[in-house]
Formats: structure tokens, C-alpha cells, sequence
């Protein structure tokens, strides 16, 4: 029979800046799949959007042959506002350590995609339909929108294979711009290639919450920007996809932080507390376990000398980290990530170490990463 499972995954968020460039143009998305098999399908969605998204063509490249991906045997697609769609299964084999090219073309005179992902190496070709020259050379394109580290990867939700082997499944990173920036996904995945038959999944979103949307003036101007709750993105960032056997919930930071932390951020009321942080665990953990996945927890890392730390929200995360260390050893999680240990100053376990911090004192360097990527043992 086999096992769908998805091997790459993007987490949509709303976009009402820096998708205009992949209008007319093609955009390509190159994934290193860690799976082998030869049956694929893709989801596209236009969740954020408040009119139609278009796209003309799709098709996937395996180094060796191609496929055109089409969705109720039509090679375009028109998707409706809120709505997002799977494809036909097409043929493409692939097998682990093979990298393929998602190449998607956009149609001129249409509106620019208003969901869109964020930190991938997405590159855009010149005007046209380039889903035929997998190997066109890219435009630059000034950053125009609200993705600095590149341009935003429209409508793709996941990729999933259909695979004959047994011991396979995918991790979901799921979690907020630590996750997204993938200082620690990064190492982690390369972990994971050795070991082929295990995915590992970025579903990561600048400023996310666990409980609340994106909040403050910064949802007056770009409106989801920081994306839906993480209890209501759940449905489909993580359980309508194929074959996620474990979830790294890496989520906590910003509802501790973010509340009153500068001008354009949500107000000091809407800081959680505890009591309410840990239902909000609880309830993805209850909803995850009724379907199979397992549930880490990450502890959430240090952010002392960031704008708007304040003693309230210090001792806050230090008692939602003593909560999450006991309900793990009460059996209540799968194993806990202590992220927190990880990056902590010793002579100040409120802040980074400076060696680890990229200098706001709440986002961790790539050395950071790299250490947190060390205290994962799934």
C-alpha cells in the first residue's frame, strides 16, 4: 500500500507586502528529500487571500526527468479565498539525498498572492513561464515586504511522497522566528541525513503566538503578518499533513515577550500567564496525541536585555520552563527540549550567552543554533 509523507512543508502567513515581484514570473524552490519513492503530490492554499490566486503551471524536476503537477487534470489552478487545494498524484522518482526543483509560475494581470512563506532560498526568473528551464538564471529583486532573509515562497503549502518503507515518518519544527530563521533547524536537518527514511519539517513563523494572532498596531498594517495563533494554525500547519510521526513545539517566547515591548507590539494585557500557557500546551497535546504524533516541548530560551523585558516577564518564563521540566517528567510530553540551558549565560541564566546571542538579546547567532540543535534527542 505505502505511506504518504510529507517532506517539505511551508507555514503560510498573511502577505499584503513583497509578493508583487512573482506576479508574470516563475518562482523556483530547490528541497533535498530524505525519502525515497516515485508517487508525489503538493497542497497548494490561498488562506490569506481576500481575492482569487492564480497559478498557470507547476512542475517538479528530480535531476533526470520532470513531471507537470496538475489538480483535477488541469495544469492551472484558481484558488478561491480561504481555500487551499491538493494535486493529482504525479510520477517522479526520487530517492534520499536527491535534491528536486519545485518550479510554480504565477500569470501576469493577476493579484499578487497574499499568503506566502518565509525563510527559504526561493529565487524568481525573468517575465514569463519558466517551469520548462529548471536552470534559468534568477532577477534581483530588491527586498520589498517582510521576509529580509530572501524572497517569499507564494501558495506552497507541502510536498509529500508515497513511499514503500517502513520506518519512515517527518518532524515538525513547529514554532516562531527562532524556528524560521533555522539556526537550529539547519543542523538538525543535516543530522537527519544521515539516517535516511526521517523528514524534518520548518514550521516556523516570525513573531507567532501559541495563544493570540498577530497583535498591536503591526496587525493594523499588515494583518497576519506574524501569523495566526498556533493553536488555530494547528489544523492545517500539522494535521492535515501526511505522516508527521513526532512535533517539536517550540512556541512561548513571543507570548511572554512580545506583550509591551515597543510601539507597534501588542499590549502589556495581552501577555499570558501561566495558567493559561499551559492549557494552551495542553490542548496541542491532547489534540496531537489523540492522532498519533508524539509531543516535545522546547523550553524557551533566554531574553534578558531585549526592548520591554521587564521582571514580570523573566520570572514568567522561568515558571512556564519549570512547568513544561515537570509535566515532562510526569509523562505528560514525549522527552523536553531544553533550549533554554542550552544558550544560558551561567552567571545569568535570564540572558544569553554572548557568544550565542546575535545581538537583540532575544534571537540566537548560528553558533547558538548549533547548540540548541545539540540538546535535540528524538
Amino acid at each position: 500500500m505505502g505511506k504518504w509523507v510529507t517532506f517539505f512543508a511551508a507555514a503560510p502567513r498573511e502577505a499584503r507586502a513583497g509578493t508583487d515581484p512573482a506576479v508574470g514570473r516563475t518562482a523556483r524552490l530547490k528541497v533535498t528529500v530524505n525519502l525515497t519513492g516515485d508517487s508525489l503530490r503538493l497542497r497548494v492554499g490561498n488562506l490569506f487571500g481576500d481575492k482569487p490566486s492564480r497559478i498557470s503551471s507547476i512542475t517538479v524536476w528530480n535531476g533526470r526527468s520532470q513531471a507537470d503537477v496538475t489538480f483535477g487534470g488541469q495544469p492551472s489552478v484558481r484558488l478561491a479565498p480561504g481555500s487551499s487545494l491538493q494535486s493529482d498524484v504525479f510520477f517522479l522518482p526520487v530517492k534520499a539525498g536527491d535534491t528536486i526543483t519545485f518550479l510554480m509560475a504565477i500569470p501576469e494581470n493577476v493579484p499578487a498572492p497574499m499568503s506566502a512563506s518565509g525563510v527559504w532560498q526561493v529565487e524568481y526568473s525573468p517575465k514569463g513561464d519558466f517551469t520548462m528551464q529548471p536552470d534559468f538564471s534568477p532577477v534581483s529583486i530588491p527586498q520589498q515586504g517582510p521576509f529580509p532573509l530572501g524572497q517569499p515562497l507564494p501558495l506552497l503549502m507541502d510536498i509529500e511522497l508515497l513511499t514503500e518503507e517502513k520506518a519512515v515518518g517527518a518532524t515538525a519544527c513547529f514554532g516562531d522566528s527562532i524556528t524560521e530563521m533555522r539556526y537550529w533547524f539547519d543542523p538538525l536537518m543535516e543530522k537527519t541525513y544521515e539516517k535516511p527514511g526521517q523528514a524534518v519539517l520548518n514550521l516556523g513563523i516570525s513573531g507567532n503566538r501559541l495563544l493570540l494572532p498577530t497583535g498591536g498596531t503591526i496587525a493594523d498594517m499588515a494583518g497576519q503578518l506574524f501569523g495566526e495563533s498556533g493553536l488555530k494554525r494547528m489544523p492545517w500547519d500539522l494535521l492535515e499533513k501526511d505522516g508527521i510521526d513526532t512535533v517539536i513545539l517550540a512556541l512561548g517566547i513571543n507570548d511572554v515577550s512580545q506583550p509591551g515591548s515597543g510601539e507597534v507590539c501588542p499590549p502589556v494585557s495581552e501577555r499570558c500567564t501561566l495558567e493559561a500557557f499551559a492549557a494552551g500546551v495542553s490542548r496541542v497535546t491532547l489534540t496531537l496525541h489523540e492522532k498519533g504524533i508524539r509531543v516535545i516541548p522546547a523550553t524557551i530560551t533566554p531574553f534578558g536585555g531585549m526592548p520591554g523585558c521587564c521582571k514580570e516577564t523573566l520570572t514568567l518564563r522561568r515558571e512556564i520552563n519549570a512547568w513544561l521540566s515537570r509535566r515532562a517528567a510526569a509523562g505528560e510530553f514525549d522527552g523536553l527540549i531544553d533550549f533554554a540551558s542550552a544558550v544560558a549565560d551561567p552567571e545569568d541564566p535570564d540572558r544569553m550567552r554572548p557568544e550565542y546571542d546575535s545581538g537583540d538579546h532575544l534571537h540566537p547567532n548560528p553558533e547558538g543554533g548549533k547548540r540548541m540543535a545539540a540538546a535535540i534527542r528524538l
